[in-house]
């Protein structure tokens, strides 16, 4: 990959969904303190447009996390707002009690899930207050997996990293001076204390990347990512819809 094309081209990529597709006057971005959030930072701090960058801890995430984050922005030239949603989250679970199943599969996954979606619509009212688009941050093997949450960090207007396996955001990374210690940091959701992509997932990053590139992996890493993909088929299409009646 030709890196000082490629981020080029992807300025140039932002710029014209932003303004020629949306017609809109600048981005926001949730920043985590990953990776993959840093470089979409970094490439929109090169832009030149307004970028309304947040942080939006929950009651599971870490000071590390908060510090990378911080880190990030500083290192990209962008400010940014630290809103917590922990108050949001514990209103929701307090409401949603009566109606939740009192023993929910993998539970973990559904509070985290919620979190996300409470990320998304922040970040959704954030850009609307600021006629802007809303960056999402998954890469190619986040969609291939579903490795996301729909309607949350999979709720996005344009997707910078979707066609950059997870070897190429790092060397992405690199290239754009994103900090040593936010590239060198465990992937993670951050949607549980202690979680990480590849425990969750079962298969690593690596596995993923060799996947993607056409070359053989272990029968155990191939049927856990073609698992993950199929149950993630729904995430990456549009609701059905039935035909009109005038067309029965």
């Amino acid at each position: 990959m030709n890196l000082t094309a490629y981020t080029d081209y992807l300025i140039h990529w932002l710029e014209n969904k932003r303004q020629e597709l949306y017609q809109m006057d600048a981005y926001t971005l949730g920043v985590s303190g990953g990776v993959d959030s840093a470089v979409c930072a970094h490439l929109l701090a090169r832009t030149g447009a307004p970028v309304h960058a947040l942080m939006l801890p929950a009651a599971v995430s870490s000071e590390t996390d908060q510090s990378d984050a911080e880190a990030v922005l500083a290192s990209a030239g962008l400010g940014g707002a630290t809103i917590s949603i922990a108050p949001l989250y514990d209103l929701a679970m307090q409401q949603l009690a009566p109606v939740l199943n009192p023993d929910p599969e993998r539970v973990n996954v559904l509070r985290g899930n919620l979190m996300a979606r409470l990320r998304m619509i922040l970040l959704y009212t954030t850009a609307q207050s600021h006629r802007a688009i809303v960056v999402g941050t998954d890469n190619a093997a986040e969609i291939y997996t579903g490795y996301y949450t729909k309607y949350g960090d999979g709720g996005a207007d344009v997707l910078p990293l979707a066609a950059l396996r997870k070897e190429q955001v790092y060397e992405l990374a690199r290239h754009l001076g994103v900090p040593e210690r936010v590239v060198n940091k465990a992937p993670s959701a951050g949607l549980w204390a202690g979680q990480t992509d590849e425990d969750e997932m079962g298969v690593s990053y690596r596995e993923l990347d060799a996947f993607l590139r056409g070359e053989a992996v272990s029968m155990d890493a191939e049927k856990t990512i073609a698992w993950w993909h199929e149950r993630s088929r729904h995430k990456r299409m549009l609701p059905p819809v039935p035909p009109a009646p005038d067309a029965l």
